[in-house]
């Protein structure tokens, strides 16, 4: 159970981070270290998951909606590493 555990946890935090970086990479995939050096770019990420969320509401596919989802599912599978897996 613990190697389950672990497994669920890292796949979780692949999913936050997949999800992370599309929000603060531009159309080209660059991220402009500059403007993220003290934020992270989390007002990118707010913002990206308000409006990825609206878009999973309205059943509309775009690259917020993608992401947002991906952090969700993240959420979700640290949820249940914790949880479930103590």
């Amino acid at each position: 159970m613990d190697i389950i555990s672990t497994l669920i946890l890292i796949l979780g935090c692949i999913c936050i981070l997949f999800g992370y970086f599309r929000f603060i990479s531009d159309e080209n995939g660059n991220v402009d270290l500059n403007n993220y050096r003290f934020t992270g770019g989390i007002a990118l990420v707010i913002t990206g998951m308000f409006d990825g969320t609206h878009d999973l509401i309205k059943r509309l596919r775009s690259k917020n909606s993608v992401s947002a989802l991906a952090v969700y599912l993240g959420l979700f599978l640290l949820y249940i590493g914790v949880v479930f897996y103590k």
